[in-house]
């Protein structure tokens, strides 16, 4: 890379998949004359609370819990604050996480205290933990809290392997209010690096960048993670690097190879 400053807009679902990361990746991408600027792409509607709250009364029934997101983690912690004892049996089951961010949230939020296959880094890898690690030792369900639109990859792969996992829709996404302004004002400048944090980033800001497709050809494009670049490409968008993970380091190791 040059001297010269560039930009690169993150284009996150929401503040908590940069959260408190958000200085450590301004200060990450500072070192390589990157300025960051953060683009908060979705907003989260919780559903099926009180669906979740007989679940989670029910703790006999499982063996545990599979998170794949932060919000997963909020929509257990709504439950658990208004009501308390409904969480407390699981705090020593196991939790299985996708990704330090949910792993953190879920620690610091709901106290758990067994997390494991947070390195896993997506769906598949994840199951493939699972059924690595936990065949013999899950003789119950496991409780997957998730969005309308999540994958069944981790059902699928379970099943066949001979486990059973309980699927609950508890929030769904819609593009944050405002977007497209606060979109046109962040693109004061052409970005030289767009970041993609997920599958429905990528859906929303394709819609939004309906007549500023120019953005998405001139700027060089990194999506967090293999799903989002498949996702990606079935847009027909060109991919210019994968970060391994969602942290400032492996970002700021694409941005060096891709500029």
């Amino acid at each position: 890379m040059t001297n010269v400053t560039k930009n690169i807009i993150l284009c996150t679902s929401s503040s908590s998949e940069t959260d408190s990361k958000e200085s450590h990746y301004k200060t990450c991408l500072s070192e390589i004359n990157v300025d960051c600027k953060v683009l908060e792409v979705l907003d989260f509607e919780f559903v099926n609370l009180d669906e979740l709250k007989s679940r989670l009364l029910d703790s006999d029934s499982y063996s545990g819990l599979i998170l794949t997101s932060p919000r997963t983690v909020i929509a257990l912690n709504l439950v658990k604050t208004n009501n308390q004892s409904s969480f407390e049996p699981w705090e020593e089951k196991l939790s299985f996480c996708i990704g330090p961010s949910t792993e953190m949230i879920a620690k610091k939020q709901l106290g758990l205290k067994n997390v494991l296959g947070t390195e896993s880094g997506n769906a598949k890898n994840l199951a493939n933990f699972i059924i690595k690690t936990m065949t013999n030792y899950l003789d119950k369900p496991l409780l997957l809290p998730c969005s309308e639109i999540a994958k069944n990859t981790i059902p699928k792969m379970l099943s066949d392997a001979g486990m059973i996992v309980e699927k609950l829709v508890v929030y769904k996404t819609k593009a944050k209010d405002g977007l497209e302004e606060a979109l046109h004002k962040t693109l004061g400048k052409l970005p030289d690096v767009l970041v993609f944090f997920s599958p429905s980033v990528v859906e929303t800001m394709i819609n939004v960048l309906q007549n500023a497709k120019h953005v998405l050809e001139k700027s060089k494009i990194i999506a967090i993670g293999p799903v989002t670049n498949e996702a990606l490409l079935n847009a027909r968008i060109r991919v210019d690097g994968v970060s391994e993970k969602p942290e400032p380091e492996a970002l700021v190791k694409v941005i060096k190879t891709v500029m």
